[in-house]
């Protein structure tokens, strides 16, 4: 019944636990799985307490998988280099989208990533050197691996990653320039949408800093208002006809519901960022906040979607 902790002091948990406790690569990924499920349940108990409230429980919960996903991360490379060395100038992003770019987590989400690469050269320089493609392929596959992979300790986390670039036809880890010109040429309004709640996660300093910048830019290029909202009314009228609402206590996909408040946000974000881009943010309430300070969303309907939001 304590207070869940804050994000660093989550980190300063798990690291403690590994360096205390950890013999090799196994005991860190069972470690950090017991960490972050005795956490989650932390944080249940306190919503079926009321002890929290759904903005803070959210919070919690992408406080507890950001943990994960940091932690694991650096242990994961140093594997990886070890048998296949580092790409000069390469590094590997991670990037959150859906509740957990949102900080809405809820004890049942799934974690929507994209991981993004770039690279100076074209090859490893390792003693079993991979070219940069298949290299940053594989440590994808190795990273995603550690944190689904059911270990003596359960699960840790689902994780989906439909939404990189060209969905699952595409490969699991996509480089910086495909992901720029991907979404700057061929990507769909929806994809948009999703980009939106786009957060980084992992990521040193300057690739983070590159990375938001292209996605804010992506975001604030100027659109066809007439398109943009026909496409958003298209996807929300697909969303009806394919996941059926289960009724009056759906609140995620009754009309009305979660799904709406969402696509509201999303789409005065698209239709404003480029005149506006003090509006963007991956969180629904706080986007909504924002289009209300900067005269766009009246302050009344405003108040509704964040009241609606946060009591559903």
């Amino acid at each position: 019944f304590d207070p869940v902790p804050k994000a660093d002091q989550l980190a300063t948990e798990v690291a403690k636990a590994i360096q205390y406790k950890a013999r090799d690569f196994q005991d860190v990924l069972d470690i950090v799985r017991r960490h972050a499920n005795d956490r989650m349940f932390q944080v249940g108990v306190h919503i079926l307490r009321g002890r929290t409230t759904p903005e803070n429980s959210g919070i919690a919960l992408s406080d507890i998988a950001d943990t994960a996903l940091r932690t694991l991360f650096a242990p994961v490379e140093q594997e990886f280099a070890d048998a296949h060395g580092r790409i000069p100038g390469g590094e590997m992003g991670v990037i959150a989208l859906g509740k957990l770019g949102g900080q809405e987590l809820t004890t049942s989400s799934d974690l929507d990533l994209l991981f993004i690469y770039r690279g100076d050269e074209q090859e490893s320089d390792g003693q079993r050197p991979l070219a940069l493609i298949p290299y940053f392929t594989r440590l994808g596959q190795r990273y995603l691996s550690a944190l689904t992979a059911p270990t003596a300790e359960g699960i840790l986390y689902e994780v989906d990653m439909r939404l990189r670039p060209s969905g699952n036809s595409g490969p699991l880890s996509s480089s910086f320039e495909s992901l720029v010109k991907y979404h700057q040429e061929s990507a769909w309004t929806w994809e948009h949408m999703a980009l939106t709640r786009a957060r980084i996660v992992v990521a040193g300093e300057r690739f983070s800093s590159e990375l938001r910048d292209a996605i804010r830019s992506i975001l604030t290029a100027p659109r066809d208002s007439d398109t943009l909202v026909r496409d958003v009314a298209s996807m929300r009228a697909r969303i009806e006809r394919d996941r059926k609402s289960g009724g009056e206590w759906d609140v995620k996909n009754r009309r009305g519901g979660l799904v709406d408040i969402e696509f509201i946000a999303q789409y005065l974000q698209l239709r404003y960022g480029a005149a506006h881009p003090e509006i963007l943010s991956p969180n629904t309430t706080d986007a909504l906040l924002r289009l209300k300070h900067a005269g766009i969303l009246d302050p009344g309907m405003a108040e509704s979607l964040v009241l609606a939001g946060g009591v559903l």
